[in-house]
């Protein structure tokens, strides 16, 4: 038992340095071709009013529901505006 805890803390501290430490770095080379949402729908989906999109909410809209974890480009398990390149419409 030991020795799955200790591999997981070093898991996790390897994804801890491999995470950039400030997201929107992560977001500044967005992959081409992914969707861009506008401003309603994203407020609209986000059903918690959190400001990011979990992946139960952005599943509802079918595109982001297949594109969520290639769209979580700092892999905290959300997806928010910057990640999405929300649009003011």
């Amino acid at each position: 038992m030991k020795v799955t805890t200790t591999l997981g803390a070093c898991t996790l501290t390897l994804l801890a340095i491999w995470l950039p430490l400030n997201p929107a770095v992560a977001t500044d080379s967005l992959p081409m071709g992914l969707p861009q949402i506008s401003t309603p729908v994203f407020h609209q989906l986000d059903g918690n009013a959190d400001g990011k999109l979990s992946f139960l909410e952005a599943r509802q809209d079918k595109t982001l529901g297949l594109e969520f974890y290639n769209m979580d480009i700092d892999r905290d398990g959300y997806l928010s505006p910057q990640e999405l390149g929300t649009v003011s419409a």
